[in-house]
């Protein structure tokens, strides 16, 4: 058990899904997501995206990894059960490296006949 987490591409006439991307105990990330969009921090979510929100995620994890310091800010960890750390650690750090890898060189989604999603599962 654990908080995973999944960037779906819904097709806008059918309604079919697709994985575009995954996390595993994100809290970060998911903390991310909580704020920008005010939601129910006790609750599941699943939010529609924009290019505007994955430009600002990127955004923030770059100034995070360029300043450890901002950490606790712009990306904040959360605690949940079955969240995994809360710790600023290898494992934190790392999981922004690779999210970031993953949006700027190897994300895809059809904007104009997709819907992005951010859901979630714990």
């Amino acid at each position: 058990m654990g908080l995973d987490m999944f960037l779906q591409a819904e097709n806008k006439q059918t309604g079919e899904g697709r994985l575009v991307h995954s996390w595993r105990k994100a809290n970060q990330i998911r903390e991310w997501f909580v704020t920008r969009f005010n939601q129910e921090p006790d609750e599941q979510l699943k939010i529609a995206l924009t290019d505007d929100d994955i430009d600002a995620l990127i955004g923030d994890i770059e100034q995070v990894l360029a300043d450890k310091e901002l950490a606790p800010s712009l990306l904040p960890t959360s605690s949940g059960f079955f969240f995994g750390s809360t710790d600023y650690d290898t494992y934190y750090f790392d999981e922004l490296k690779d999210t970031l890898q993953y949006l700027k060189n190897d994300f895809e989604y059809d904007a104009d006949n997709e819907q992005l999603l951010y859901t979630e599962w714990w």
